[in-house]
């Protein structure tokens, strides 16, 4: 973190101030959607087996380290990188927002969709 020491004079006497600047860290990726899905088993060729679960959540290397780096004090988190304005490009813009990532640097693509990953998680 940047700190700046300044001695200030009021009343004849020495204060010091301690003034801190945020450090700016910027991060570029892509963002995606990953759903996995929880299976019994491993499917087989040409079979067909129904998940436990599902769940979806946000991927990406950027967006991830941006949100962690963001819960810091005096870190002001910017992302740059393309967003789907679609229904999932908005949830995610939100979710980073909400956790305190700058998005304003996105660029915003309309009638694009989001990557996503799929991840099969067998017992």
């Amino acid at each position: 973190m940047a700190r700046l020491r300044r001695d200030l004079w009021q009343d004849g006497q020495a204060h010091s101030q301690i003034l801190q600047r945020p450090l700016r860290i910027v991060a570029s990726g892509t963002l995606f959607v990953t759903h996995t899905l929880a299976l019994p088993t491993h499917p087989a060729p040409s079979t067909v087996i129904r998940a436990h679960a599902v769940s979806k959540s946000r991927g990406g290397s950027a967006s991830t380290l941006l949100s962690l780096l963001a819960q810091f004090p005096c870190v002001e988190a910017l992302l740059v990188a393309p967003l789907a304005g679609n229904d999932e490009g908005t949830m995610i813009l939100r979710d980073l927002e909400k956790e305190g990532v700058t998005t304003r640097y996105c660029k915003i693509w309309d009638g694009a969709g989001v990557p996503t990953a799929w991840v099969l998680h067998s017992g």
